[in-house]
């Protein structure tokens, strides 16, 4: 069951969620995560860029592994 309540954000956030296409889910989840008495971290809440940047800056430049990486990197950018 669902309830609508009201409540007051700032500018920035509803600026940000107006561009969402479910605000609801999106509030909903994100107070259920901000409630959760998991402190906990999440790898599944970083955003693949930046695991792959991360991933990339322990290679050397000249390693295959830091050429692999910047290719997924490629890749992952959008079109």
């Amino acid at each position: 069951m669902r309830v609508a309540r009201t409540f007051t954000i700032d500018i920035e956030v509803a600026q940000e969620l107006r561009r969402k296409v479910n605000q609801s889910e999106t509030v909903n989840r994100a107070l259920r995560k901000y409630m959760s008495d998991d402190d906990g971290f999440n790898l599944s809440d970083v955003p693949i860029f930046q695991l792959l940047a991360t991933l990339q800056s322990r290679f050397d430049q000249f390693d295959a592994e830091y050429s692999l990486i910047q290719t997924l990197i490629a890749m992952c950018m959008p079109s």
